[in-house]
């Protein structure tokens, strides 16, 4: 998977897990327990999500792994194979394996294999064989921006796009994780080769949040002006606060970079600066 859409993935997948184990894997998760043990196997990857589904009655515990995929992988059945063989060969308990494809073309990924002494599969399940309202009416945003993704069932474009953006921001309002998963649901549009739509119809939204307002960019801001303040009193108030401000802001820009909700040039209009100080600060 592409990186910028297995970093989404990657960033929902808890709440998402329960969600689409039921909805579309069949499953009920009722409690896990984490597997924090490598897996020692030569892979391309890690796998995305692969946790221990506890019972009261142990006997019916098992191993539930997932995977999501952008791209039909010509190797993907020969992959989930060394999973399954390696995860019974060190837990020792059965395996549930789902595939879950959200590319735009028709899977045609092998999911199965019959040779002599060996019959295996896993389950293959496209988001596009089910209607988008199974994702949208959702009150977790995660799954809502998974809407974009599912079958429109011949309905218009735009207004599933605007849907999607309404459900999110009556989930959110004008919030700073607002702009989060508009941001995730305008990468998530480009697998439908929606984006231009879906950045007009984001245009069209009331969205007022202010950045510059928020309680720890400020926080941010406030910190190192008190820090410059402190050591201006050795070294020159004036220049102390000045200093002061400019660590403060250099603290804010790391603190949006790293939240990963914002480009660059984004981060640069906020803070007053330019684009090429930026870069040179994340650089540094």
């Amino acid at each position: 998977m592409a990186n910028i859409y297995d970093r989404i993935f990657k960033e929902n997948i808890e709440p998402l897990i329960p969600i689409l184990a039921e909805k579309i894997f069949g499953v009920v998760i009722n409690k896990t327990l984490e597997i924090k043990d490598k897996i020692q196997i030569t892979l391309e990857r890690e796998a995305d999500f692969l946790k221990k589904i506890l019972h009261e009655d142990p006997s019916e515990d098992y191993i539930l792994h997932i995977e999501f995929q952008v791209k039909n992988e010509p190797k993907m059945l020969k992959r989930m194979l060394l999973y399954r063989a390696f995860l019974y060969n060190k837990y020792e308990l059965p395996v549930k394996q789902f595939v879950f494809y959200v590319g735009d073309k028709k899977p045609s990924m092998e999911s199965g294999i019959i040779q002599d002494g060996l019959t295996y599969s896993f389950y293959l399940r496209s988001i596009k064989e089910y209607s988008y309202e199974l994702f949208i009416h959702s009150d977790k945003p995660e799954e809502v921006i998974l809407a974009i993704l599912g079958d429109f069932k011949g309905e218009a474009t735009e207004e599933v796009i605007r849907k999607t953006l309404k459900q999110l921001n009556d989930l959110m309002g004008n919030t700073l994780l607002y702009l989060k998963y508009i941001r995730q649901l305008e990468v998530l549009s480009n697998l439908r080769n929606l984006q231009e739509e879906t950045i007009n119809q984001i245009q069209t939204m009331p969205f007022t949040y202010d950045l510059a307002t928020d309680i720890r960019y400020k926080q941010g801001i406030e910190k190192g002006i008190e820090k410059g303040i402190e050591k201006g009193i050795e070294k020159g108030i004036e220049k102390g606060i000045e200093k002061g401000i400019e660590k403060g802001i250099e603290k804010a820009i790391l603190a949006m970079w790293n939240s990963k909700l914002l480009t660059i040039e984004q981060i640069a209009s906020i803070n007053n600066v330019s684009v090429v100080y930026v870069e040179q600060l994340l650089k540094a």
